[in-house]
């Protein structure tokens, strides 16, 4: 029952996710760039702030052997709570912005010929293509964000983060219950500090470059991870201190990459199909994110875990030149930037 739950509660979330980051901010936006940059990260902050206290809260209660019914009522508590907060600030946003409830073609009066046109072409491609599974998918990689795309959700591939089967490698290296809740929280600080950076550099740089940056500074930090699980694992504390040190820096990049790749999606797609390429989006996210766990089960042994480091970092490698080369070098963003 409580895996089936769970189920809901993660579709629940996708969709949430899907409209809201997708598709309300960039109505409420407008075209006021800036504002659309500062709702991207305020939202991104609030998430982490989240995200930051529960692991804290849960390693401490854990830490100090609490019983693990009282920490699961607890941890339920808190998020039914959080639900009743999400539902009456979305019904006060709904009040602010009625646009939002407005059904579409309410405010299409003024569109031009071309945009009818461009927006019947659209329209006819979704209904094509929607009654194939693939048709999402074809939507998708007419965009000109798809490589950009595809190489975030290949970021999910990656092990080397604050997941549990990092989590469950630090137990049996031996890390307490109350540190691992120390790391995982310092994880989302440094997260927090990435999206510090992006309102830092978008007022400075164009997104491609933020995008390519954030990726390579991943590349980078994970590569300190991958010398603490593979060149010096004989020596645990020194192993372990470069494993964390690396995963932890890593979310300045990872955030910040999020930020950029979900502001050039929100820019560059057109409204009419803006819900079928976040589908999509977040598809292909689960599905490598799937696919992390399944390399988990094949390489359960724990003496193993430096197997999955190098397929991650092989993976965060490839998305860094997906990105070079779809979203840095491609003419349609050098344009837009212009």
């Amino acid at each position: 029952m409580i895996i089936l739950l769970s189920g809901f509660v993660s579709l629940s979330r996708a969709a949430s996710a899907i409209s809201i980051e997708n598709d309300w901010i960039v109505v409420i936006s407008g075209s006021n760039i800036d504002y659309l940059s500062a709702l991207n990260v305020k939202l991104r902050r609030v998430n982490l702030v989240a995200r930051m206290i529960a692991p804290a809260v849960a390693g401490y209660f854990l830490g100090n052997q609490l019983k693990m019914n009282d920490v699961f009522i607890a941890m339920g508590g808190l998020a039914v709570i959080s639900f009743l907060i999400k539902y009456k600030c979305l019904k006060r946003i709904c009040s602010i912005a009625p646009v939002l409830v407005m059904q579409r073609g309410d405010d299409d009066i003024s569109q031009t010929e071309e945009q009818i046109q461009t927006q019947d072409k659209n329209e006819e491609q979704k209904h094509c293509t929607s009654c194939s599974m693939i048709g999402g998918y074809v939507i998708y990689f007419q965009q000109k964000i798809s490589m950009g795309g595809l190489g975030f959700a290949l970021l999910y591939l990656n092990v080397m983060s604050s997941g549990s089967i990092m989590t469950s490698y630090l137990i049996w290296r031996g890390l307490e219950m109350s540190h691992l809740g120390i790391v995982r929280g310092a994880s989302e600080v440094f997260g927090l500090v990435g999206t510090m950076s992006f309102a830092w550099a978008s007022e400075r740089f164009a997104l491609r470059t933020i995008t390519v940056v954030s990726t390579g500074f991943m590349v980078l930090c994970l590569s300190v991870s991958v010398c603490g699980t593979f060149f010096v694992p004989d020596d645990n504390r020194i192993s372990l201190c470069l494993l964390i040190l690396g995963v932890v820096l890593s979310r300045v990049g990872l955030w910040a990459n999020d930020l950029s790749i979900f502001q050039l999606t929100q820019r560059t797609v057109d409204e009419n199909v803006r819900g079928v390429v976040g589908g999509s989006q977040y598809s292909m996210n689960s599905f490598f994110d799937l696919l992390h766990f399944s390399l988990g089960i094949f390489f359960s042994d724990p003496s193993h875990f430096y197997v999955l480091c190098l397929i991650g970092y092989s993976a965060v490698i490839t998305a860094f030149l997906l990105m070079l080369r779809g979203v840095y070098f491609s003419p349609a963003f050098r344009n837009m930037e212009e």
